[in-house]
């Protein structure tokens, strides 16, 4: 008669892959000088997961925010059966000027064909997301964004039923462990980001949070 008494408890979530990390959930990275001191060794909350939806495709950006407040972007990437772990940090225009000079960052948006730029400066904040240039992968593109999580259900219809479009332009460096993403968004908003390309490895621990 004791049993009834007892308090049930629901099964705790498992979690074999970052694919499946979700809002309230975290992870651990591994201890290597790959990251700052900020994220390396260290473990990350997931606050949320948004949606870039393509005309054809979409792909799932998980912000991550450490102990002390400071956030980092990550997306999985599957490519030729391997998982890669792309974490992004965005950067301010002093920024943009300190690393490529306004100049030389300006020749994306006014050369028509694919650009290749290259870094003047790595400030020690940004040194382990900082290749030595960049290269143009392909012609800007549209994107919409939605903050909300779509995997597992259907995807609005393009161009339709909310997010808000921005056009995308991205740059990698020649070994493709660094890349430079840009987002224009509607009134001439403009976001830079920076990436550095892991292997997924580099996450050691999946934690899941309380539903």
């Amino acid at each position: 008669m004791f049993n009834l008494f007892k308090k049930k408890t629901q099964p705790t979530r498992q979690l074999s892959d970052p694919t499946q990390l979700k809002a309230g959930d975290m992870l651990t990275l591994i201890d290597s000088f790959a990251y700052p001191q900020w994220l390396k060794g260290q473990t990350l909350r997931v606050v949320a997961v948004n949606t870039y939806q393509y005309q054809h495709s979409a792909e799932y950006e998980m912000v991550l925010e450490n102990n002390s407040g400071q956030v980092v972007f990550l997306q999985i990437e599957q490519e030729d059966g391997e998982q890669w772990a792309n974490f992004s940090i965005k950067i301010q225009r002093d920024d943009v000027d300190e690393i490529f000079t306004l100049d030389e960052f300006a020749r994306i948006f006014d050369e028509d064909s694919l650009t290749e730029i290259t870094v003047a400066n790595k400030p020690e904040q940004f040194s382990q997301f900082l290749a030595t240039s960049y290269k143009q992968t392909e012609a800007p593109f549209v994107s919409y964004f939605h903050e909300h999580d779509y995997r597992g259900q259907a995807l609005p219809r393009y161009e339709q039923e909310g997010g808000e479009p921005c056009e995308m332009l991205c740059l990698e460096s020649n070994d493709g462990n660094h890349g430079l993403n840009i987002e224009i968004w509607d009134g001439g908003h403009t976001d830079v980001s920076l990436t550095l390309t892991r292997p997924v490895s580099d996450i050691v621990e999946l934690f899941p949070g309380s539903d």
